[in-house]
């Protein structure tokens, strides 16, 4: 396996499932990491900034979670960098947007703006229009 291939010589079609499985969760990641974050914030409300905040936080079991989905996120996105280019590679990272103002709305309760609605839109369209930009080889 080289440094620049991490599936090798794997079959094509293994090597796309395996493209499309880290495409899915580099946006899940990011939406466990900004859920858990929330969680471990709510559970700090009201502390004062020091080293009891510091020592709570490292006991909290969400801010580990937040942790956690941040490493697996970034080993996510070194994997689909190395196989796909940046530019179109990015594109995939803003539909963490439309998913944490899903889960701001279905998991903690906030209203969502039309304006939210409206925005998440144009985020999904521009994440296919560069999806399907013709690329020179």
């Amino acid at each position: 396996m080289s440094a620049t291939a991490p599936f090798g010589d794997a079959h094509p079609l293994r090597r796309r499932h395996a493209l499309w499985l880290l495409w899915i969760a580099l946006p899940l990641t990011g939406l466990g990491y900004q859920i858990a974050s929330k969680f471990a914030a709510d559970a700090l409300l009201g502390e004062t900034w020091g080293w009891p905040l510091v020592w709570r936080v490292v006991g909290l079991p969400a801010a580990w979670a937040a942790v956690l989905f941040e490493l697996a996120g970034l080993g996510a996105w070194m994997v689909i960098l190395s196989e796909i280019p940046l530019s179109a590679a990015f594109s995939i990272s803003a539909l963490s947007y439309v998913l944490v103002v899903s889960a701001s709305w279905t998991v903690f309760q906030e209203p969502i703006a039309a304006l939210q609605i409206v925005g998440g839109a144009a985020i999904l369209t521009g994440v296919w229009l560069i999806g399907h930009a013709p690329r020179e080889e």
